[in-house]
């Protein structure tokens, strides 16, 4: 059904010593990471540590409990620092006593977050050689969004390798001045954890049956704190007003400047359903069977197309352009009325064939995992079972 399955590893023995240590500490992380530390496991002669930085550290459990990784080890939760600064001081000491004790020969770090930029500039300094899982994704402006654009691009100062999930993440990385030699061009991880999710449900959107009435949403990302929430669920309540045969379902990230305002608009709404943020699992399964989504994740971007569900992204922009491309993804920014007009716009098309799990898809195959252990093990592996 899928182009490349990912396989569970068999439990992998410890070591005194890593050879590779990967980072994580938000969900996003911990999904894109699981099919690189799965194949990591399966390779002769590999040691891999794996870290929950504690940026939201019971997300990070529970996400890599379900794919079924233990954390050796679980830094302290951090600590609510008005400053950026400070928080990036916490985790920097934090995990450079984690290093100073694993000594790993390569530190694996994905995406955009403080924890990524951490992990990433702490094991640059202290010498260790770093890869980049999501390297290179890029929007039109430096700083914007902040501070996910800053990280990104702070990143690859800091990595040896850099592993692109989309061809026009590489052309950012080379415009940069980065060597192409350290350019891998894998796609994205994320596609390998949604085809293997679908397969444990049964799933399959290419012979999908109808859509539920179901508007799934999510909201976490700093630009939509406060205000921009507030008009994200005035504009639930409008769409429930023009369609009252759809029913919605909002998992709310426990950060207080998201669910503050959308417990307080939106707890009369007898439509919408807020809960606790989901499984992986059974998220995908809501969106998979949902008529529209509406979220500001960077992930569902690329999930979207390939559950054949339509998305609307709230926000002014995006460094995955090559999913509005793809028909199914429309960026939105936050005004009152513009996500209303644009949600009863989309619900009134018809469902579009979701993309298939090849070549031709924008952010890879599903096999970006094993293409990323395949040049770990040219780059280290092979040196440590020889």
């Amino acid at each position: 059904m899928y182009a490349a399955r990912t396989v569970r590893p068999q439990a992998r023995a410890d070591s005194a010593r890593a050879l590779i240590m990967v980072i994580a500490g938000t969900r996003p992380e911990c999904i894109k990471l699981a099919p690189v530390i799965w194949r990591l496991g399966m390779q002769r002669g590999s040691r891999v540590v794996v870290v929950n930085s504690g940026q939201h550290p019971r997300m990070v459990e529970q996400i890599f409990e379900e794919f079924g990784i233990r954390c050796d080890f679980a830094l302290a939760a951090l600590p609510s620092f008005p400053r950026l600064a400070e928080s990036y001081d916490h985790l920097a000491e934090e995990l450079s006593a984690v290093l100073a004790r694993v000594r790993p020969e390569l530190v694996l770090v994905q995406g955009d977050t403080l924890t990524a930029y951490a992990g990433a500039r702490v094991a640059h300094r202290a010498g260790y050689q770093v890869g980049h899982v999501e390297a290179g994704l890029r929007t039109d402006s430096p700083r914007d969004p902040f501070p996910e654009e800053w990280f990104r691009r702070q990143i690859a100062r800091f990595a040896d390798l850099h592993f692109a999930p989309c061809r026009s993440a590489v052309d950012h990385l080379v415009a940069e001045n980065i060597d192409p030699a350290a350019i891998h061009h894998v796609g994205n991880t994320g596609i390998d954890s949604l085809a293997w999710v679908l397969e444990e449900l049964g799933l399959d959107p290419l012979s999908a049956p109808p859509p539920e009435r179901l508007v799934l949403v999510t909201l976490h990302r700093r630009e939509n704190y406060d205000r921009n929430a507030e008009i994200v669920c005035d504009s639930l309540c409008e769409i429930a007003a023009s369609r009252k045969d759809l029913r919605m379902l909002f998992p709310v990230h426990p950060n207080p400047r998201v669910a503050e305002p959308v417990r307080r608009r939106l707890h009369s709404l007898s439509a919408c359903a807020l809960v606790e943020p989901m499984s992986y699992h059974e998220f995908i399964g809501h969106a998979a069977r949902a008529a529209l989504i509406i979220s500001d994740a960077g992930g569902i971007q690329e999930e979207a197309p390939h559950l054949g569900t339509p998305l609307i992204v709230p926000r002014d922009n995006t460094e995955r352009p090559e999913g509005i491309a793809t028909g199914f993804v429309r960026l939105m920014s936050v005004a009152p009325g513009a996500i209303t007009r644009a949600a009863l716009d989309m619900l009134a098309l018809p469902r579009r064939r979701a993309l298939p799990f090849d070549r031709s898809a924008p952010f890879g195959a599903g096999d970006a995992g094993a293409l990323i252990v395949d040049v770990l093990r040219s780059r280290l592996l092979e040196r440590v079972t020889t």
